[in-house]
C-alpha cells in the first residue's frame, strides 16, 4: 500500500520540496524499459517516539544505529522480483549510514501476507503488533543487518 495517489509529477514534486527537510532519504525505481518511475524506497534516520515505545513493549531498545524503512512498488511490478533485486541496495544505503538495524515504517498490515513473505525472505523477523487509528493490525518487523 503506498502513501502516495500515483508517482506522477504531483508527488515528486512533493517529495523533492520535502529534500533537506526531514531526516529522509528517498530513492527511485524506474523501469528501464519505459523510463517510468514504479517505485520508492524511503528511509528516515530518526526513530520516532511511537516505534521506540512499541518496540520498548517487545523487549527491543531503539537508538542512534537504527533507521526505518519503507518501499512501495506500483501495482504492475510486485510479485515480479524488482522488490527482491533492490533490498541488498537497501542493506547497503543503510550500511553506509552507520546503521545496523532497521526497522518498517509504521509497520506491516497484519493482513498483507504478501509483504510479510517480502520482508521475512529478506532476513526481517516480526517482533509485535499493534492496531493503529483506523483500527487496523499492524506487525513491527525488524532486521538486523549484522545477523
Amino acid at each position: 500500500m503506498s502513501p502516495f495517489d500515483g508517482y506522477g509529477l504531483v508527488a515528486a514534486t512533493e517529495l523533492c520540496d520535502a529534500i533537506a527537510r526531514y531526516d529522509k532519504l528517498r530513492l527511485v525505481v524506474e523501469d528501464v524499459v519505459s523510463g517510468r518511475i514504479v517505485g520508492l524506497v524511503e528511509f528516515g534516520f530518526d526513530v520516532v517516539a511511537g516505534d521506540i515505545a512499541r518496540y520498548r513493549e517487545a523487549g527491543i531498545g531503539l537508538g542512534a544505529t537504527d533507521c526505518r524503512f519503507g518501499v512501495t512498488l506500483a501495482d504492475g511490478h510486485q510479485g515480479r522480483g524488482v522488490g527482491s533485486r533492490v533490498f541488498p541496495l537497501v542493506a547497503d544505503v543503510a550500511r553506509r549510514f552507520g546503521r545496523t538495524r532497521v526497522i518498517l515504517f509504521g509497520g506491516v498490515l497484519a493482513e498483507n501476507a504478501r509483504a510479510i513473505r517480502y520482508y521475512e525472505k529478506n532476513g526481517f523477523r516480526a517482533v509485535g503488533s499493534f492496531t493503529g487509528g483506523d483500527g487496523v493490525r499492524s506487525l513491527d518487523m525488524v532486521l538486523d543487518l549484522d545477523a
